[in-house]
């Protein structure tokens, strides 16, 4: 049972007067004094002993369970929240939509020499081919994954629309009758008697509501065919909290839907380039894989012309037949890796449609010559970690999230204060001695006024909820110390992934060539005699290699390029699918 004491001062109804007793007075200042003294140096004491009680219970355990005990020590808790600017912001740490100079794309080493990607097969008149900006367009209306994030942010949009309608006057009315029949003490008489009320109600910021009423009753003789009563009220109320309740406290659920929204947006963002990132990989990915196909195709031509001549030259003795065997084998076993090749393009096709909320029915393939062209920024770690810092939407989420928890345990502690609510009325009527129910007479005007307040004897779960809140603002900060340094991290590996992936792709480069090259003078050398068909075979599966290689090393350092600018903050998506750094913020 909470152990509290509750004095009440409620003052007579006179007419326009009030005389407070001396007895209240001095109780008012008592609790008053009190609640100061808690307030200014009450909150280290109930910090102190509750860590005292808390080691005292965790050591006991430590030792009934293991034998020995080990620290929990939480280290000495001053109460301090750090600095308060913004917290109470609705709109906290606005985005500048300017990019920095260091962005604007300059070099272009997607632009050299490209194996061929087109269409697997043929189009055809029901076959749509998507480009990349088509895909993002598609997804953004049909994706799945991309409606739930969508109906996300409209949900907390929504929870804001309440939030804001509650601090708004609200009004409700009523109406409601009876009939009466009073039987033979009144001959059998019949009544009827309607009351109707209109209210509005309004909360205050920093804490309380103020509430206005006008009640009208009206009585009908149903018998006589007469009304024999009709009166009206009007009524002014108003409770308003004087300490605990009072004050930003009291307008905390305002501030955090208002805020709340904000994280979503930043998180609906934040998942649109995510989500960019994603098809464009999977996009980079399916024309990487036409090219196993096509260097697949092209081996097979090679390779059933040298079985059609061996086995010829086999007929009349002028080759070994295990060479014609051997090019047999080959050709069988290139055209086996067509076929594989066709049947996991498709595969990953039919899984990109399913991404972009696309029937696995619908007859498209992927190709174009957009989105293509991205071109590697030229930025040093020191200026992409400052970027990402200053730019990554969840990051600005985890660091305002920091200041929710401030506010939680301005919260807490203001729960910690006594009671004291000041609460009055004002009420006009209007003659009962006559049938008008708006004629207020200021004559008949009483009102009425108190003082509630509570001296707090028992905060144990108010001085344990203070602590937690403490806990939870010290938890926040570690997280977001944390999220700062993973995102330092994230920036610095898509720097590395850039190095590495253009290294990758310029050795390709050259490698293509080279075995090009090598295959033809493989073929001519075995004309002549000079090498063994084995020579042919290995480097025509070197050239493939080779090819295939290049075709994944350029879709991997083009994803490279957009993870980069996806991690620094600085990928920008429009409505219609296109994806860039506007050349106007740069």
């Amino acid at each position: 049972m909470a152990q509290s004491l509750r004095v009440s001062c409620t003052a007579p109804r006179f007419q326009w007067g009030f005389a407070p007793r001396r007895k209240s007075g001095i109780v008012l200042g008592i609790v008053v004094g009190l609640a100061a003294g808690n307030l200014l140096t009450g909150c280290s004491w109930h910090i102190d002993s509750a860590d005292r009680e808390v080691q005292r219970l965790i050591e006991g355990r430590q030792a009934a369970a293991l034998g020995e005990t080990h620290s929990a020590d939480q280290g000495k808790e001053t109460g301090a929240i750090g600095d308060r600017g913004g917290m109470y912001d609705f709109v906290p740490h606005p985005v500048d939509p300017k990019v920095p100079e260091a962005f604007r794309p300059t070099v272009h080493p997607a632009d050299k020499a490209e194996v061929s990607q087109t269409t697997i097969t043929q189009p055809t008149a029901e076959m749509q081919v998507f480009t990349l900006t088509d895909c993002f367009a598609y997804a953004q209306k049909h994706a799945r994954a991309y409606q739930t994030a969508k109906e996300n942010l409209y949900l907390k949009a929504l929870d804001l629309t309440l939030e804001r309608h509650l601090w708004t006057p609200r009004f409700s009315g009523s109406i409601s009758s009876q009939y009466a029949n009073y039987g033979q003490i009144r001959d059998f008489d019949h009544a009827m008697d309607a009351v109707s009320q209109v209210a509005v109600e309004q909360r205050l910021p920093l804490g309380g509501t103020v509430t206005a009423r006008l009640i009208n009753d009206w009585v009908r003789d149903l018998g006589k065919q007469v009304t024999v009563g009709e009166s009206g009220q009007m009524i002014l109320e108003a409770d308003i909290p004087l300490l605990r309740g009072a004050g930003k406290v009291a307008y905390e659920s305002r501030y955090q839907a208002e805020r709340n929204l904000i994280y979503a947006v930043r998180d609906f963002e934040r998942f649109r380039r995510t989500f960019l990132v994603q098809v464009a990989g999977d996009y980079f990915n399916l024309l990487s894989a036409k090219t196993p196909i096509l260097s697949a195709k092209d081996n097979e031509r090679s390779f059933k012309q040298d079985m059609e001549r061996t086995l010829a030259l086999a007929k009349v003795g002028d080759v070994l037949q295990v060479d014609a065997d051997r090019a047999q084998v080959e050709y069988l076993q290139v055209s086996n890796l067509v076929v594989v090749a066709e049947a996991g393009y498709q595969n990953r096709l039919d899984r990109f449609k399913i991404l972009l909320g696309m029937p696995t029915t619908t007859i498209m393939d992927v190709g174009g010559e957009e989105s293509l062209d991205l071109k590697e920024p030229q930025v040093d770690q020191r200026t992409a970690i400052d970027t990402a810092l200053k730019y990554r939407l969840d990051l600005l989420n985890d660091l305002d999230a920091v200041d929710d928890t401030r506010r939680g345990v301005l919260i807490a502690r203001n729960n910690m204060l006594p009671d004291v609510n000041l609460s009055g009325s004002v009420r006009l009527d209007t003659n009962p001695y006559k049938t008008n129910s708006v004629s207020y007479n200021t004559e008949r005007a009483t009102w009425r006024a108190m003082l509630q307040m509570e001296i707090p004897f028992d905060r144990v779960a108010e001085r344990n909820d203070y602590r937690a809140s403490l806990i939870s603002l010290r938890r926040s900060q570690r997280w977001c110390s944390e999220s700062t340094d993973t995102v330092c991290l994230e920036v610095r590996q898509a720097l590395r992934a850039l190095e590495r992936t253009r290294v990758t792709m310029e050795i390709q480069h050259k490698l293509v060539p080279i075995n090009d090259t090598r295959r033809e003078l493989a073929r001519l050398h075995y004309k002549k005699g000079r090498v063994p068909y084995t020579d042919v075979v290995d480097a025509e599966k070197d050239w493939r290699d080779a090819v295939n290689v290049l075709a994944q090393a350029q879709a991997d350092y083009r994803l490279a390029i957009l993870q980069f600018f996806r991690d620094t903050g600085t990928l920008r998506v429009h409505d219609d699918g296109r994806w860039s750094i506007p050349e106007e913020t740069l």
